[in-house]
């Protein structure tokens, strides 16, 4: 008989208040005789595998084990079996409604006990805690993939003094530091920033924000060149110790095209200038030249009416043509110059629409080039055609009317 101790309360008080105290426990306890029949299960076990507790009496509590944790919850109920030493594992269990359920158990051998006289055993429900471990897992082993296999640079440095804790490939690729070389030292005391006072304004924004966004920097590899980089960055706790998650970008390249892009347009800006600076000086040489031209033509128009056809008209007078070789040579005459107000009266007479068919004609364009730009038929320009050469008195077949335009 164990002895009585006078801290325990009287026997229907104690009684009672280990019921409340099993009763509304969130763990569940059950008793198991020595054959490992159950023999008492607390209440606990509805709200965890959804049996009432007169359901699992008489049973095995290895009947409710997954297929894959029995043969090891087998081992271990032999081994207390054997050893009386407590157990503790974490197994599935099924639950009534077919699905399972994570518990963590712990068996005690009271086989000895007078009261007890076989095991007790303990079950707390971890499936939360046990789904959460998984996710965190596998949210870890995603990160550690984009953090090995990014071509940026990732880096996990401490905000206070820019220890570099980790580093990825990317990293290594445009600094030149190996991961062994580089960790555990600080950024600034490498000499990576080429202007240290940037690293202060980093951490000053990422205070304010909780975040960086394309930070523009300047790197200093291990070789001493000079690589522009974007840094984005954020704040966070690992171990209760401040870090910046930093993911840097070289850029350098990248800056280097779009410069020789912005030299390229300034350069063809300044010759399209140039080009139209010389097409205006262009124009006035050939409005200078058709001026020229034009005079050049009234001053041969003129020595033909006052030199020229007076002679002839006094050489037919005389007797030394006759009529007709001086008609010939008049009429050769005209046709070879012309007068040169007759094509500017001409022209005159011409609607805005022949106008324009003229300009292009003279420009080379075709009949069906012509129609195109203006929209209208063949048939119609070639009507167009027919009309100028009417009004400007174009009589010859043979005479190229663009060539002809173009002498004007």
């Amino acid at each position: 008989m164990h002895e009585a101790r006078n801290d325990i309360p009287e026997t229907t008080r104690f009684v009672r208040l280990v019921q409340a105290l099993i009763q509304n426990s969130f763990d569940i306890i059950k008793v198991l005789d020595r054959d490992l029949k159950t023999i008492f299960v607390s209440s606990a076990v509805e709200s965890v595998l959804g049996y009432a507790p007169r359901e699992l009496i008489g049973t095995n509590p290895l009947q409710f084990v997954h297929p894959d944790d029995l043969d090891a919850a087998r081992e271990e109920m032999s081994r207390i079996i054997a050893t009386g030493e407590m157990i503790q594992t974490t197994l599935r269990a099924r639950h009534k409604d077919g699905g399972w359920r994570h518990v963590e158990v712990i068996v005690r051998d009271l086989r000895d006990d007078d009261d007890i006289g076989g095991f007790v055993m303990n079950y707390r429900d971890v499936t939360h805690r046990i789904e959460t471990e998984r996710g965190l897992e596998v949210f870890r082993e995603r990160f550690e993939k984009a953090f090995r296999s990014s071509p940026d640079s990732i880096t996990i440095t401490s905000a206070k003094d820019g220890e570099i804790l980790d580093v990825n490939q990317g990293f290594v690729d445009i600094v030149g530091y190996t991961h062994d070389e580089i960790v555990g030292k600080s950024t600034t005391a490498v000499g990576i920033w080429r202007n240290p006072s940037r690293r202060a304004e980093l951490i000053e924004e990422l205070n304010a924000k909780g975040h960086v966004r394309d930070f523009p920097i300047d790197v200093v590899t291990r070789d001493g060149d000079v690589r522009e980089c974007m840094v984005s960055a954020e704040l966070l706790e690992i171990g209760q110790k401040p870090c910046i998650l930093a993911v840097t970008r070289d850029v350098t390249l990248q800056n280097q095209r779009e410069r020789k892009l912005r030299d390229l347009e300034e350069t063809l800006h300044r010759e399209q200038v140039d080009f139209v600076r010389k097409n205006v000086a262009l124009n006035e040489v050939l409005q200078h030249l058709e001026e020229k031209k034009e005079l050049y033509r009234h001053e041969i128009s003129s020595r033909l009416e006052n030199l020229i056809r007076p002679m002839l008209r006094k050489l037919r007078d005389q007797g030394h043509l006759e009529r007709r070789d001086v008609d010939v040579l008049e009429r050769g005459i005209q046709t070879a110059f012309g007068d040169i107000n007759d094509y500017k009266n001409n022209i005159e007479k011409l609607t805005p629409r022949e106008l324009d068919i003229l300009e292009m004609i003279r420009d080379g364009r075709s009949s069906k080039q012509i129609a195109e730009a203006l929209d209208l038929s063949s048939q119609t320009v070639h009507k167009h055609r027919q009309s100028i050469r009417r009004k400007l008195q174009i009589d010859h077949r043979e005479i190229n009317l663009a060539t002809y335009l173009r002498s004007q």
